[in-house]
Parts: structure tokens; sequence; C-alpha cells
């Protein structure tokens, strides 16, 4: 029997055959036993450590300065499974695995809807591969679940409906998300977003009527609310947005990550060309000037600030080695940042023209807040933005038009997913090596003192190295 997309049955097998790809590499270095690179310190170090003594204290917590520079949802969930009897470090990664195996499944199922099961798959594994999801499942990191939380607002955002439910089932999953992330606060635009789309078609505008949609967006705001005072509840216990021994570490805007986020598109991309070429080739013979206006706005943002390798202002690793590995211009761009942020805004308008409006609407409105957000920091770290640009690739390739497509791009599919995926492993096995996490290890001294619950003092070879954000 053929599935069609959108058949229950596909969209099962999309997710278990998704979810079983993002496991692999995370069970490879679970099962190896390997213990080494920024993420096995940081969770070792500090992820770890602060879960245990969650579990010790349940239920009274002390949070007023976690061990962490994010809210402390996912630390409590992991916590919580310790009191259930799965204490091991083994178990609490095993879950923790799982956490990005449903982040896999779950978008693939999405994809399966509206594209072919084999074409789900094939859009997921390069977020399966991306360094960031696997080691966040292979050691106790909470951003496989932060970026759950992101996939489950966006998936309701691009439901398209009359009806108040994916309002107000946004509203509930943005307080989950902010209780693991902070800074995913982000996301209340797009359950604001879904509002205004959803209080009538948008096949003619997107403004019209004005009042009506207005009032919906007023209405779904107050329905974030909730959000935001568990927000502002932790900045008041914290003096600021982070726990006030990571303060020190993350201050500052990051001018240049708007165009570092489009590079990174434009990387991205390639893998995802079989399906989001032919619209952006159809696009420069029949309505070019959106994209000059875009490939003007990407040459703008990789102007404007200084796009210079710089470790002290928070421009390096990932792709910020493009930089280091090319000459300046006037000590202040790099010619990669001005060559390749114009293609990255070119492939965000190309991917853009020919989907329905209102979904083309939640697709901007969510990669220009999350970059706003994203600003916020002046660490421009790659580790921030993978996740969410590989996710919002795969969701843009998936609703792409299936009429004009050349048959050859059927063909160029694997190949491609296959040259992204293998960039993207060979970043990720980069960033495991080294000498293995000392058992002894402590957080920089700027992080903890010998008054906090969980200090251990260092032993000989112990000696942590700067981490500036443990999230």
């Amino acid at each position: 029997m053929k599935l069609e997309p959108g058949q229950p049955r596909t969209m099962a097998l999309a997710a278990l055959f998704a979810g079983a790809v993002t496991l692999v590499p995370t069970l490879v270095l679970i099962l190896m036993g390997h213990n080494a690179g920024r993420a096995a310190f940081d969770s070792v170090v500090y992820h770890e450590r602060f879960i245990r003594q969650l579990a010790a204290d349940w239920p009274h917590f002390d949070l007023s300065n976690p061990l962490t520079a994010t809210t402390p949802g996912y630390h409590i969930v992991l916590a919580a499974m310790i009191k259930l009897g799965l204490s091991s470090e083994l178990a609490l990664r095993m879950i923790s695995a799982l956490i990005g195996a449903s982040l896999g499944g779950f978008l693939a199922a999405w994809l399966a809807k509206r594209s072919s099961k084999y074409d789900a798959v094939l859009m997921i594994m390069p977020l399966a591969c991306s360094s960031y999801v696997v080691q966040s499942g292979a050691w106790l990191l909470p951003d496989n679940l932060a970026w759950l939380g992101v996939a489950t607002i966006m998936m309701l955002a691009l439901h398209p409906s009359v009806s108040w439910k994916p309002v107000i089932f946004g509203s509930v999953a943005l307080l989950g998300l902010v209780l693991v992330r902070q800074i995913h606060i982000w996301a209340a635009s797009l359950v604001w977003l879904t509002a205004w789309l959803n209080a009538r078609p948008t096949e003619r505008s997107v403004f019209d009527p004005l009042p009506t949609r207005a009032w919906h967006a007023g209405v779904a705001v107050l329905l974030t609310l909730p959000a935001f005072a568990a927000l502002a509840w932790f900045v008041h216990l914290w003096g600021g947005l982070t726990a006030p021994r990571f303060q020190v570490n993350i201050t500052g805007i990051g001018v240049s990550t708007p165009a570092f986020m489009l590079v990174q598109l434009a990387v991205f991309s390639v893998g995802f060309s079989p399906w989001l070429l032919p619209p952006l080739v159809r696009a420069t013979r029949k309505a070019p000037m959106p994209l000059v206006v875009a490939a003007g706005i990407g040459l703008l943002l990789a102007a404007f600030p200084n796009t210079t390798y710089n470790e002290d202002a928070g421009r390096f690793s990932g792709f910020w080695s493009l930089a280091k590995l090319t000459p300046t211009i006037a000590g202040h761009s790099s010619p990669v940042f001005l060559v390749l942020a114009p293609i990255g805004a070119m492939v965000i308008a190309g991917s853009l023209i020919e989907i329905p409006r209102r979904t083309a609407w939640v697709f901007l409105g969510a990669f220009v807040a999350f970059t706003a957000a994203q600003c916020s920091t002046i660490n421009s770290f790659q580790r921030y933005h993978e996740p969410m640009l590989l996710m919002l690739l795969a969701l843009m390739s998936s609703v792409q038009p299936v009429t004009g497509r050349p048959v050859a791009t059927k063909y160029l599919r694997p190949p491609a997913i296959a040259l992204l995926c293998g960039l993207l492993l060979v970043v990720m096995f980069r960033s495991v090596r080294g000498e293995p996490v000392a058992p002894g290890a402590v957080p920089h001294p700027l992080h903890t003192s010998p008054d906090d619950p969980w200090y251990v003092a260092p032993v000989d070879g112990g000696a942590s190295e700067s981490i500036s954000d443990p999230a």
C-alpha cells in the first residue's frame, strides 16, 4: 500500500525513523563512555551537580543562584527522575537522549504531513547530525528540551485555524519553554502572531480587518502573561536575566549576530537546495525584486557591524572560523560574510515567495524574533543558533510547491543532505575531541565558591577552564 503525505501511518513511520536517526549518534557517544569536550565539561561540572543537588533538596529548592545560566526547568525534570529511582549517570543520559529523539520524531511527523516520509526523514537528518543536538542528548544539557518547546509553538503557529486552541496551547507551551530556557521568551511573538493571523483568513491581507486582528493579538498577549510573570520572577530573584554567578560573562549586545545567522543559513541551505533552489530560480526570472531587496539587507547587516574573528568580543567557534581564515577588509569586515550573508537573506526571501501568505509570515516572524533575541548577548555562538536554523530550513522545504520542481531534484536530495550531514558530523567529532573531563574538575572560580553546596575542591589535574555560558 502506498502511503500518502498526511496519513497517520506515514507520520508515525516518519517519526519512528527520524527518532531512531536522531538517537544513533547520541547513543554512540553514550555507550562508548566518551566524556570529552565542552558539552561533557558543562554537563559533569555544572548541570549534573545542580540536578543532584535539586534531588537532594527535593522539594525545597534554592534557586537564588543556580549552577546553570538557564532557568531550571530541565534540571527539575531530571531531579524528579532521580527521585523515581533513575539516579545513575547512564540513566540520566539515556533520558536526555530520548528527549533529543523526541525532537527529531516530532518534527518528522509534522513534515510527513506535508511531504513524504522519505523526505521528512531526509530533512531531519541534518538536525540529527548537529553537534549541538547530539551533545545535548549525549550529556545533561537543556537545549533539546527547549528546542522541543520551540518546535511545538512553531507547529501550532503554522496550523491555520479560526480556533483559539493554537493560541491557548501555544501560551501553555511558552510557559514551559521559558522555565527551561529564558532566552526563548521571543516565542511569545509567535503566539501573538498566531492570534493575529487566525482572526480572519489571510488570502487578501494580513492587516484587514485591523481592529479584529488587533483585538485577537491583545487577548494573546494576556494569555502569555504567565510566561512573562515566570521570567519576571527569576529576574527579580537573580537581579538580572541569568543567575548572579553568570552575569559577568554574557553582557553586551551581539550586533554581528544577524549577519552570522545569515551566513549559517547560506551554508546550511546547500543541503536543502533540492527543495529550496527551484522556487528561488523561478523568483529570479519572474519577481527578482524581493531577492534584490533581501540581498541588500544581508549586505548591510554584514557591512555595518564588525565581522572579524574576535574571541574577546564573542565572535568565535563554528563558522566564525571562516572569518579567521580569510583576510579582513580594513580590520572590520570579513569578505566571507559580505558574500554569504546576502545569499542567506536571499534563501529566506526565495523560500517565502511561493508558499501561502500566512505560512510565510510565520516563518519570517520566527526568524526575525529569534534573531532579535540572540542579539541580547555579546556571545554569538553557533550552538545557540544552529538547531533553530536547521529546523527552519526543514520546515520551509516541506511546504514548497511540488509543481514546477524538476524531476532531477528527487535524485539530488540524498547527496545534498549527505553533504551537509558530513560537514555537521565533522564539526561534531571535532567538538568532542580532547582529554576526558577530570573527575575532580570544578566550575570556574567566577562561577562558584566554597559556600556552594555542590562545591568540590579541585584535585591535581582537575582545574577547570573558563566556560562562558554553561547552557
